[in-house]
C-alpha cells in the first residue's frame, strides 16, 4: 500500500548518538546538554565547517576526553508516524553529525585528592580558595604520582584496517586419532640431512631416523643413480653430482642425497656429501676430496660454463666450491702433485701443510678474479705468489686446540715461549707481505654464501 504526502521545505540536522537513551536528561548531558546541542545545530546551517559537537561518556567529568563528531552532508526525508498511522512529512534532513572516531584512552580521577583540590580552587575561580592553592614539590614514588592526566592520550582517531585473512596455504587436517590440528599444505618438504663437523669423533654411519622407509619412485630412481658414484668415490659437491646424472633429477636430488650420505658443515671438506661409515680425517687420501670457498660477486649477465671443475680458462658463475680433484688447472696441479701431507688432519687446512694450501688458494683468487673481469691473470701476481715463501705452522701448533693437553704438557720453558714468538712473527710478517702482493683481492672471500646451492633451494 503506497501513501502519497507532501514534503516539509523545513530543514532539519540530525544526530547519530552511538548510545541507547534510557534516561532523556542524561543523554542529553552527554552531548553538553540542549544550549550546546542547539548551537552545533545552528551552526551547522551558517557555517558548517566550525560546527562542533562532542560525546563525553562521563559528562560531570572535566578531564574525561571526549569523541568529536563530524558533520556530513545529506538529502533525507524526516516523517512523523503518529499513533493512528498516519505519515506526516516533518523537513528534510541536510546534515548529520555521526560520530565514527575511536574514543580515546580515559583516565578515571574520581579519586584522585589533587584533582579535587584543584577543581575547588582554580575552575570555580574563588578568590580565597586560590589563594590557598598550592603544590606539594616533595619527592613522591611513581606508583603514587597524583597529576591530572594529559589533554590526549592517542593521536590516532580511525581504526586501522588490517585486512586480516587466513593464510591460503594453511588448513585444518584430521589425525590419525581422530583430532584436528593446523597445517602448512603447501609446505616444502624437509631434508633430513645430517651433518658433522670437525669436532665429532665418529661420523654417521646411517640416514637420519626420521627419514622415511620408502621414498618415492622418482627420489629412488635417483638414488640408484648416485649409488655408483660414491662408491667410485666417496665424496661429492652438490654441482659435481649434477654434471653426473640426468637433469631431470635436478630437484629430487636433495631428497636422495640424505638416504646414503651425510654433510660437513665446517672444516675443509665442508658442503661435500660423504658416503655413510667414510671419515675423511682419518684417510690421507681424502687431501684430493678437499674444498675450497670463494665468494664472488658477479654481474647480474654474466654468464659461464656449467662445470663443477676449473681449469684456470673457463668461469662457472653458480659455482662457488671446488674440490681439490676436480682442479685441472695446470700451474695448481702441477703444486698439488708434490705437496707433502701432515700425519694428521687439521681442522682448517686438512691434510695439506698450510703454506701450500694458502698458496694454492691465492692461486685461485688472482684467476678467478681476472676471469670474473674478462681479462688474463697478471703474471707479476701469479709470480709473486709461486715464489712466495711457505710458512707452515707445526703440527704440534696447528692441532693444540683440538686436543685436551695436561698440567705437565701445558708447562713450558722460557726458551719454548721464545721460539714460539719467532715463529708467530715471522708468520706475521710474510702474511703482511703476501697481503700487499696480493691487493685487489678484496672482493673474492673464501666463504660459500650461496649455501642454497648445496641444498638446491
Amino acid at each position: 500500500m503506497s501513501v502519497k504526502t507532501n514534503i516539509s521545505e523545513k530543514e532539519y540536522t540530525s544526530i547519530e548518538h552511538p548510545g541507547l537513551m534510557k534516561n532523556e536528561s542524561t543523554f542529553y548531558e552527554t552531548l553538553g546538554g540542549i544550549p550546546e546541542i542547539q548551537k552545533a545545530v545552528s551552526t551547522s546551517f551558517r557555517n558548517p565547517k566550525h560546527a562542533l559537537l562532542e560525546l563525553k561518556l562521563r559528562p560531570r567529568d572535566h578531564y574525561h576526553h571526549p569523541v568529536q563528531a563530524k558533520l556530513k552532508q545529506r538529502n533525507d526525508i524526516l516523517v512523523r508516524i503518529k499513533k493512528n498511522g498516519e505519515i506526516d512529512s516533518a523537513g528534510r534532513i541536510r546534515h548529520t553529525f555521526v560520530f565514527r572516531d575511536m574514543a580515546d584512552f580515559q583516565y578515571s580521577t574520581e579519586n584522585s585528592p589533587f584533582t579535587k583540590k584543584l577543581d575547588a580552587s582554580l575552575r570555580t575561580l574563588d578568590f580565597d580558595a586560590i589563594s590557598k592553592f598550592n603544590i606539594d614539590l616533595s619527592p613522591v614514588q611513581r606508583d603514587h604520582l597524583d597529576m591530572p592526566p594529559p589533554p590526549l592520550f592517542s593521536q590516532v582517531p580511525l581504526p586501522t584496517f588490517y585486512n586480516y585473512q587466513q593464510n591460503p596455504l594453511v588448513g585444518r587436517v584430521r589425525l590419525p586419532d581422530g583430532s584436528t590440528t593446523i597445517m602448512n599444505l603447501k609446505g616444502q618438504c624437509r631434508v633430513w640431512i645430517i651433518t658433522a663437523d670437525m669436532k665429532v669423533e665418529h661420523v654417521p654411519t646411517k640416514k637420519h631416523q626420521k627419514l622415511s622407509e620408502s621414498p618415492s619412485k622418482i627420489v629412488q630412481e635417483v638414488i640408484d643413480a648416485i649409488k655408483p658414484l660414491f662408491h667410485d668415490r666417496p665424496m661429492w659437491t652438490r654441482r659435481a653430482l649434477l654434471n653426473h646424472i640426468d637433469p631431470s633429477y635436478l630437484h629430487y636430488l636433495k631428497f636422495a642425497l640424505p638416504y646414503i650420505s651425510y654433510l660437513w658443515s665446517s672444516g675443509p671438506f665442508r658442503d661435500t656429501y660423504t658416503i655413510f661409515g667414510y671419515d675423511p680425517r682419518k684417510d690421507p687420501k681424502a687431501a684430493a676430496y678437499q674444498a675450497l670457498f670463494f665468494k664472488l660477486r658477479l654481474n647480474k649477465n654474466q654468464k659461464g660454463h656449467k662445470t663443477h671443475t676449473f681449469d684456470g680458462k673457463t668461469l662457472y658463475p653458480l659455482n662457488r666450491i671446488y674440490q681439490i680433484c676436480d682442479i685441472t688447472d695446470p700451474q695448481i696441479s702441477s703444486l698439488l702433485q708434490d705437496s707433502p701431507l701432515r700425519p694428521d688432519c687439521h681442522r682448517e687446512t686438512g691434510w695439506y701443510r698450510s703454506g701450500r694450501f694458502y698458496k694454492i688458494r691465492d692461486l685461485m683468487r688472482e684467476k678467478l678474479y681476472a676471469l670474473i673481469e674478462g681479462r688474463q691473470p697478471s703474471d707479476v701476481t701469479l709470480d709473486a705468489i709461486m715464489n712466495a715463501e711457505e710458512v707452515d705452522v707445526s703440527d704440534k701448533e696447528t692441532n693444540e686446540e683440538d686436543k685436551v693437553t695436561s698440567a705437565k704438557d701445558s708447562t713450558l720453558e722460557l726458551d719454548d715461549y721464545t721460539s714460539s714468538d719467532a715463529r708467530v712473527n715471522e708468520l706475521m710478517k710474510n702474511l703482511m707481505e703476501r697481503s700487499q702482493e696480493h691487493e685487489g683481492f678484496d672482493e673474492l672471500y673464501d666463504f660459500d654464501e650461496d649455501y642454497e646451492d648445496i641444498f638446491g633451494e
